[in-house]
This record gives structure tokens, C-alpha cells and sequence, in this order.
């Protein structure tokens, strides 16, 4: 049974119609692709603050140029 785990680092969370559409799109790819009958693919959504991601270590603060 495959397992296709989505993480999403953004300020606004994604909406249930985002996530609906993803999962539909999901299925048909896995069932033309790998042949994976409807149902027997299972999706988890991860949700990170941008703080979580590599948002925070790339984004430099006014702090950090002052340190420069």
C-alpha cells in the first residue's frame, strides 16, 4: 500500500478544497502511474510554520545584517 507523506512550510495553512484537489490528483498519478487502485492509496498532510523550514535559515533578519 503506498504511502505519500506531503510536508507544506507556508504562513497560511492549506485549505481542506487544496488539500481535496491534491489527494484527487494524487490518486489518478499513483493509478495510471504505478496502478495503484482507488482507495488503496494513503496521504498525509505535514504543516510547518515558515519558523520550522529552511524559511528562517535563509531569511536574514535586521539583526543578523547588523552583525555583518
Amino acid at each position: 500500500m503506498p504511502m505519500l507523506e506531503i510536508v507544506v512550510a507556508r504562513k497560511e495553512p492549506l485549505t481542506i478544497e487544496q488539500k481535496r484537489a491534491f489527494a484527487r490528483e494524487a490518486v489518478e498519478i499513483f493509478h495510471s502511474v504505478l496502478g495503484t487502485p482507488p482507495g488503496r492509496l494513503r496521504l498525509a498532510f505535514y504543516e510547518l510554520q515558515p519558523e520550522e523550514s529552511l524559511d528562517l535559515l535563509v531569511t536574514e533578519s535586521s539583526e543578523d545584517s547588523r552583525r555583518h
